[in-house]
């Protein structure tokens, strides 16, 4: 049939190895000859065809490429059984092999799309199908487990919560059980209730019965051989191909898009092979103009369908028009500048002390905006007089933060549970471009808990955008857990979620210190339950922890410094 000036066919089946046969929708450009292809391979019904970022298969098959996307196994119209991940390195070999033999294909494929079908990517690609000659994964890591699911050790429920019952959603529907798709649907739709239930791994009967791989996510909590299977990074790296990764400020997938590019990037070069990165400022959805209530301008597409493009032209039809191989690796968004940086690598680690801002304390407690909590640029300048800051973390009531956007957090700053330390006014612009870090002397009363930092902008207006966050697990050194008992002094150390931002003069830098940022990570339960996701309601507790701000137990703040802009 033809659509939109090209040629489609409809539920084409593929044959897997196994017997299992797979449909796919195929997007042909009219007229004679051959052409690469372009497969997309994912989970919610081909005829989306990841439309919510990237442009139609109608748009690429304009642009003379045969386009297939194909409903991943159990899903849509395809035979089997869905099992997230592991099924996809084996599948996507043989639909890459089957893509390059169709009518009219060239032999050449590459491999598009973002999220789930950027994970597919990386899946097929480990098994290194010989057809396959470029991907382009947006929005996704090549390890699940530190770049989606425990990115900084905690689980994030808050995403993979309402993900794991639009799954279900579509195995109820498979199966004609209606009752469980409503279900599902409302809960996608509004997870607060089942966010706050305890224990974690209470299993809910519908998402237990449609998708019990949610279970399996809580029940993994560290990076053991399940992980390691859906970790396709060390195979992807005993036979590369070219990869153009797409990442976004505010998106939830950042810290595994950047971890995967820099894995890449630190391998030894092979001859012909070439990665790149782009980060704009875009959430998961939408990658527009507007996020968190800030206006990034008529730039802030960058260009993505374009280089997309151009990106498989240069090596699907070898398109030398620009020699891309010479270009900058590396392109982001910098935020409150509106520029595009150009770079040769993105830098996430810094030089010990470069930027550095200790916590200093005053006559006033820290706890809220309005408190005496500062940020000093030298550690003589700290308040020596000052006792150490306290916060109070209570489970049942655990701090919100909903989401990586660039939103006014200065309402939450009042809040006197939360530290909130604050710069001078910037006197001249403060570019960052990386991961900032935090390294704090504290003490926790009543056993192990989480410590969080939230770094944010606050701006002349008073506005306190949101710019980064990390956590780490504090309090379980000596072993002391029980109720009331204290703790050592101890220094906990944060690497957080990298940022690119220009800090205009007038700006202040603010850090806050508290017990959770739930539900972006699961919220800790406090005191001595040696399984975070089994403490149910009786096991929620409340913790206390001490922030150091002397001279003789220095904390500090290290802001990732770019020296060396290159505007594009």
């Amino acid at each position: 049939m033809r659509f939109g000036d090209a040629i489609v066919e409809r539920g084409v089946p593929c044959v897997m190895r196994d017997g299992v046969t797979l449909y796919s929708d195929i997007y042909m450009p009219v007229g004679e000859g051959t052409y690469p292809v372009l497969l997309m391979r994912q989970p919610y019904g081909r005829m989306i065809a990841s439309t919510v970022s990237h442009a139609h298969p109608l748009w690429y098959a304009r642009h003379g490429y045969i386009v297939v996307i194909q409903d991943v196994r159990g899903r849509g119209d395809s035979e089997g059984e869905f099992i997230p991940f592991v099924q996809e390195a084996e599948d996507g070999y043989d639909a890459v092999e089957w893509a390059a033999a169709l009518p009219r294909s060239n032999g050449r494929v590459g491999m598009y799309g973002f999220s789930y079908q950027g994970l597919t990517q990386w899946a097929a690609a480990s098994l290194a199908p010989p057809s396959l000659k470029a991907i382009a994964p947006s929005m996704c890591p090549s390890d699940l487990y530190h770049g989606s699911f425990y990115p900084f050790g905690s689980f994030s429920i808050g995403d993979k919560l309402p993900w794991a019952f639009q799954l279900a959603r579509d195995t109820a529907m498979r199966a004609g059980d209606t009752a469980a798709v409503e279900l599902c649907s409302q809960t996608m739709r509004h997870p607060e209730d089942r966010l706050f239930h305890v224990p974690v791994l209470d299993k809910h009967p519908v998402l237990e019965k449609y998708f019990p791989a949610y279970y399996e996510w809580c029940e993994h909590t560290e990076y053991d051989d399940y992980w390691k299977e859906r970790d396709w990074t060390a195979k992807f790296l005993e036979h590369p191909v070219p990869a153009l990764h797409i990442g976004g400020w505010y998106d939830t997938y950042l810290m595994g898009t950047i971890r995967s590019f820099e894995a890449l990037q630190s391998a030894p070069a092979k001859e012909g092979m070439l990665h790149r990165l782009i980060v704009g400022p875009w959430a998961h959805i939408p990658w527009g103009r507007k996020a968190g209530g800030v206006d990034h301008g008529p730039d802030a597409d960058g260009n993505v369908h374009l280089e997309q493009l151009r990106w498989f032209d240069y090596w699907l039809k070898d398109d030398r028009t620009a020699d891309q191989a010479a270009e900058p690796k590396v392109k982001y968004y910098e935020q409150y500048s509106g520029e595009w940086v150009t770079a040769d690598s993105f830098p996430s680690e810094l030089a010990p002390g470069e930027c550095r801002l200790y916590l200093s304390g005053s006559e006033k407690p820290a706890g809220g905006a309005l408190g005496g909590g500062r940020l000093k640029e030298a550690a003589a300048d700290i308040d020596g007089e000052a006792v150490p800051d306290v916060f109070v973390y209570d489970a049942r009531l655990p701090m919100r933060t909903d989401s990586f956007l660039p939103v006014d957090r200065s309402p939450v700053q009042d809040r006197y549970e939360i530290l909130v330390y604050t710069s001078r006014e910037l006197a001249e612009t403060l570019r960052l471009a990386g991961s900032p870090k935090v390294k704090a002397r504290v003490q926790s009363l009543a056993g192990p808990t989480d410590l969080v930092a939230t770094l944010t902008a606050l701006l002349p207006d008073g506005t306190a955008r949101f710019l980064s966050v990390g956590r780490t697990d504090i309090g379980g050194a000596t072993g002391e857990s029980s109720e009331g008992c204290e703790g050592e002094w101890e220094y906990a150390e944060i690497t957080m979620r990298p940022v690119a931002a220009a800090l205009a003069p007038g700006t202040r830098v603010r850090l806050e210190l508290t017990g959770s940022a739930f539900p972006l990570f699961v919220r800790h339960p406090n005191g001595g339950e040696a399984d975070k996701h089994g403490a149910g309601e009786d096991g929620l507790k409340i913790a206390a922890v001490a922030v150091a701000s002397d001279g003789g137990r220095p904390s500090w703040l290290e802001l990732p410094v770019r020296r060396d802009p290159h505007i594009s």
